[in-house]
């Protein structure tokens, strides 16, 4: 199953439609900032399973935080900033420990990285909107509780 992960589009879109009509996934993780991004994003491809959180920059209804579980791996999705991941992973690496998952996803820093710690992957792929950094995203293939990562 490949799974695209985005976050901070911060109300650029181009990025995200370009990677969904060239990657084809089954599934996509939205991670905030902006939440709107994610619910048009699922809008133009409705039939394609997506999982969205708010960001910092997001306001109104939807979760700060999920755990999807898909092909056996369990991962926590989050946007980072009730983590602070700006200052280092600890708190994210000890509320993904506290949910029993293998992948932790987060954005929030628009710094791209994976990270393995502890037996766990922690996943920023960084802005699809551009912003203070290049245009980003990830790709997860998951299969049979196995998991590759790619940053791209």
């Amino acid at each position: 199953m490949k799974i695209l992960v985005f976050s901070d589009s911060h109300g650029a879109m181009g990025k995200m439609v370009e990677a969904m009509e060239h990657e084809r996934p089954h599934h996509v993780f939205f991670l905030g900032d902006h939440y709107r991004d994610g619910i048009e994003l699922s809008q133009l491809y409705p039939d394609i399973p997506m999982d969205i959180v708010r960001g910092n920059c997001d306001w109104g209804k939807g979760p700060d935080l999920r755990v999807v579980e898909l092909e056996g791996v369990r991962f926590l999705l989050t946007h980072g900033h009730l983590q602070y991941v700006k200052s280092g992973l600890d708190e994210l690496l000890q509320e993904a420990k506290n949910r029993q998952v293998q992948v932790a996803c987060f954005g929030h820093t628009h710094l791209a990285k994976v990270v393995y710690r502890d037996g766990i992957y922690l996943m920023n792929p960084g802005s699809a909107g551009g912003c203070y950094a290049r245009e980003g995203y990830g790709v997860i293939e998951a299969l049979g509780g196995s998991v590759n990562l790619l940053l791209k």
